[in-house]
């Protein structure tokens, strides 16, 4: 007799596209150099997740882009992980000026203590995601169903339980994180 745990069980859809990515890798780089669309496939949508970014179309335009017959105006949102919510001030501003270069203007923060860019536009992704990277910072498993940002309090002293606390989040982040080549 053949026990539950025996029977192998049916990948969803977005397991599937997971298991057959190439460790992550997709097709994205093809999707990225085709400049016919501002978009990427599907499949390629869910595993950009992993890699820190969500293909988006801008909801303020879609109304008035059916009625002049134009496709939907997409761009991307790519999500900084910043384990234990502490960045220094020269990744601050660099974050920031990369908001003002390559995104729409604002930085946001979320509750996970992570930063957000929205309005990326394709063209622009690749160096956008070069220029976090060179900041220290990065993007790998910001997005999608995985553990995200490794949170840690926001306490404002300093002391050296929090600096130990600290410590800890980022190991685990970096424990946690997806062990691929293909970011």
């Amino acid at each position: 007799m053949i026990s539950d745990s025996e029977v192998p069980k049916k990948l969803s859809k977005n397991e599937s596209i997971k298991e057959n990515s190439d460790f992550l890798r997709g097709t994205i780089l093809e999707g990225l150099a085709d400049d016919s669309t501002g978009a990427i496939s599907a499949d390629d949508s869910q595993l950009t997740k992993f890699h820190g970014t969500y293909l988006q179309d801008d909801r303020d335009l879609r109304s008035e882009r059916i009625k002049q017959k134009l496709g939907k105006a997409f761009s991307f949102m790519i999500r900084i992980r910043v384990p234990g919510g502490v960045c220094t001030p020269s990744q601050w501003l660099d974050v920031d000026r990369l908001s003002d270069e390559f995104a729409d203007g604002t930085l946001k923060l979320t509750t996970r203590q992570a930063f957000q860019l929205h309005g990326v536009l394709k063209s622009n992704l690749k160096q956008t995601i070069k220029e976090i990277n060179d900041t220290l910072l990065d993007t790998l498993a910001a997005c999608g169903d995985v553990n995200r940002n490794v949170m840690c309090t926001p306490t404002p002293f300093e002391s050296k339980a929090h600096a130990e606390t600290l410590k800890l989040s980022k190991a685990i982040s970096e424990h946690l994180s997806p062990q691929t080549t293909s970011y």
